[in-house]
């Protein structure tokens, strides 16, 4: 798993280049942290690259969630393959996270 991190209009954009694992999400709560410690608590996951999503790193990406909103942030998630779109919400992750069409859509909804 690789990841590109961009920051546009203060939100910080996560795109995956790879499967939701529990390895890419450890490398990403390292990420995540390092962003939290820089005040960065608008955060967007971009997974038009992703394939796949394992249960547990769901599971840590729930808990970076919770993180980041115990500091008064957010994460969000955009362009969602159905596959992915159909596994996350059979496990109620849309429950719990917002999830757009595009990141531009995405971006948007944080200042509403």
């Amino acid at each position: 798993m690789a990841y590109h991190s961009k920051a546009r209009l203060s939100v910080e954009v996560l795109r995956f280049d790879g499967d939701l694992s529990v390895l890419s999400m450890i490398k990403m709560k390292g990420r995540i942290n390092r962003l939290l410690n820089r005040n960065q608590r608008r955060l967007l996951l971009d997974l038009s690259e992703t394939r796949r999503v394992e249960l547990a790193g769901v599971g840590i990406l729930v808990d970076r969630l919770r993180k980041v909103r115990e500091q008064k942030g957010d994460v969000k998630l955009c362009n969602l393959r159905p596959e992915v779109e159909k596994t996350l919400r059979l496990i109620g992750v849309n429950d719990l996270m917002e999830s757009y069409t595009t990141q531009e859509e995405a971006i948007r909804s944080f200042d509403s």
